[in-house]
């Protein structure tokens, strides 16, 4: 399922690219913002850590035996399982991190896409001129 990516930033013009799925919308992110999406159990930690395991890391395994280091562009955190959210989600912050606004839209949703006119500008003249991506469902009339 392809997830059409609207990207509005602060001063210049909406811009929109196509992920053929959610996987490759992670990889993208990883690729591009460095996106950090990592599990570990204190058997991971003391492999790769040794004896510098974090104190939010140690905390965080010690009270729920498993914890997920989420981030990117450099900057990452240590969450519980129950709190770090999904990998799909973190990518999609990743991408949209520097940026007015982000939308991850389906074929559908991007039919209907409702916003400020440079953005619906851009998507429309996307849709159209990629209509072959999309097996033809995309048409907007």
């Amino acid at each position: 399922m392809n997830i059409i990516i609207l990207e509005v930033p602060h001063q210049r013009s909406p811009s929109v690219w196509v992920a053929r799925d959610e996987q490759h919308l992670i990889e993208i992110a990883q690729l591009e913002h460095n996106l950090v999406y990592d599990k570990y159990t204190m058997e991971k930690a003391e492999y790769y850590m040794a004896d510098e395991i974090p104190d939010d890391l140690l905390a965080i395994l010690n009270e729920h035996g498993e914890a997920v280091q989420v981030g990117h562009s450099g900057d990452s955190e240590f969450f519980s399982i129950a709190e770090a959210g999904t990998e799909i989600e973190a990518a999609k912050e990743a991408i949209g991190h520097d940026l007015s606004n982000c939308h991850f839209l389906s074929v559908a949703e991007a039919k209907e896409f409702k916003g400020h006119a440079d953005a619906e500008i851009a998507l429309n003249k996307y849709i159209e001129d990629n209509d072959y991506l999309f097996g033809g469902e995309a048409w907007i009339s």
